[in-house]
């Protein structure tokens, strides 16, 4: 049985890190994935749960084709239970907003926290596969259209990451920003991690209540 994520069949000529060595530690709702070595993930086989998040085929208890709803209902029951974590919650893909990752992203940036290479490879995948098809943009949601909030922020997070201005990814998403009104036209949420870069002043920050 094999799972699927809309980022990872989109362009495969972009780096990818062995999905093999990928560990999801769950610790009462917590939900942290960790890179393994080669020796340490040979010692440490993957989940069901694992695999099926990675999309990475498995095998799985084979299911007699349902007459009736009763039958579907009760299958689909059976398989969800292979996807409970052992403390006991059901973990989930939270890849819908494209405003957190910036915030991580340079948040450990400007506080020198090292970025695993492993993360930098699959954050770069992930933004590349989650760019709009048409302009190169990025929305506020997977499923939005591009706009000045998404766009800029991811567009730093992948030079943050490395990946040079020249890259055709970049010079398209560049030039969508471009047509919306730059960089400076964000939203304060946007102006705030900008002013954090030092690359916008904090003048012209618009207030924000101290609780936000």
């Amino acid at each position: 049985m094999t799972t699927s994520d809309p980022y990872l069949e989109k362009d495969i000529s972009i780096k990818a890190t062995d999905l093999s060595q990928w560990r999801l530690k769950v610790d009462h709702g917590r939900q942290t994935w960790h890179y393994l070595e080669s020796d340490e993930a040979k010692n440490l086989p993957q989940s069901i749960i694992e695999k099926y998040w990675l999309g990475i085929p498995f095998e799985s208890k084979k299911f007699d084709k349902p007459k009736t709803a009763l039958e579907a209902a009760r299958n689909g029951f059976e398989f969800f239970k292979l996807l409970q974590t052992e403390d006991g919650h059901w973990a989930g893909n939270y890849g819908g907003p494209m405003f957190l990752l910036p915030g991580l992203i340079i948040s450990m940036y400007i506080t020198r926290i090292t970025i695993p290479e492993s993360w930098r490879i699959e954050i770069i995948r992930y933004l590349f596969n989650k760019a709009n098809p048409v302009d190169g943009g990025w929305g506020i949601h997977v499923e939005g259209h591009s706009t000045v909030f998404g766009t800029t922020l991811n567009y730093i997070v992948l030079r943050i990451l490395g990946i040079d201005a020249d890259h055709p990814y970049m010079v398209k998403a560049r030039a969508t920003l471009h047509k919306l009104g730059s960089a400076t036209a964000i939203p304060s949420w946007g102006k705030f991690w900008l002013s954090c870069l030092n690359v916008y002043n904090w003048e012209g920050m618009n207030p924000v209540p101290p609780e936000l």
